[in-house]
């Protein structure tokens, strides 16, 4: 796996298997997990955290006019995630971080297909090198790090609660070796997760990406109930 921010672990779909079989029985549709008021409170969600992206991109891509929207929000077991990105074995570029606070723990992730984080390189670098060097990986995290960071500020203007985020890492490696890894460098413990699905237009350009919300053991039922849902 490539990666930045010295993450490094072996045979990660192996470590995932491992992972979903120990804690996934029989599988539960996302309907079934929250309530009609849990839904709508992450619809809300994820409507403050596009708009603090919005702000933020815009100005990282020298005002660009950037239209976001999040077509997709649920609670989905952490064994069907991959599935999710399409086919478990296509390469992806993942920004993830550590956020938490007394209450609660939590690791947000930024996925794109590595052909859509291509393009966004290329719209910051237009002179970019065959090969992803360093600063690309750079900007990437920078990019990951305002998508996270703008859903973290939602989190925060909701719940009341101030976290903690640690700096942004970067993997580039198959879906379902980017989440083993992440699960096993952040020790998330849940089996549950909120997906975000995040599309963005650039001059009309269709990106297409999934903000990922992992929460530390019972951390899931603690945010609904900072959210007021529980």
């Amino acid at each position: 796996m490539t990666l930045a921010g010295q993450i490094c672990y072996d045979n990660e779909n192996d470590f995932l298997l491992k992972r979903c079989r120990t804690i996934g029985g029989e599988r539960v549709s996302s309907s079934e997990m929250i309530s009609d008021t849990q839904q709508d409170l992450l619809k809300e969600l994820a409507n403050i955290g596009v708009g603090n992206a919005v702000t933020a991109l815009s100005t990282m891509l020298n005002d660009e006019k950037i239209e976001m929207a999040v077509p997709v929000v649920r609670v989905t077991p952490l064994q069907e995630v991959p599935e999710a990105f399409g086919n478990p074995e296509s390469t992806v570029a993942a920004t993830f971080c550590e956020a938490d606070c007394p209450a609660l723990g939590l690791v947000l992730v930024f996925v794109l297909p590595l052909a859509a984080a291509e393009k966004m390189i290329s719209k910051l670098l237009p002179e970019r090198s065959e090969k992803m060097d360093e600063m690309e990986q750079s900007l990437l995290m920078e990019l990951g790090n305002i998508i996270t960071g703008s859903y973290l500020s939602a989190l925060s203007f909701m719940t009341n609660l101030t976290f903690n985020a640690s700096p942004p890492r970067l993997g580039i490696d198959m879906a379902g070796a980017v989440l083993g890894t992440v699960i096993a460098e952040t020790k998330t413990v849940d089996d549950q997760i909120i997906l975000l699905k995040t599309e963005l237009a650039l001059e009309n350009e269709g990106i297409e990406g999934s903000v990922l919300i992992l929460p530390d053991s019972g951390s899931l039922k603690t945010l609904f109930e900072h959210l007021g849902a529980m």
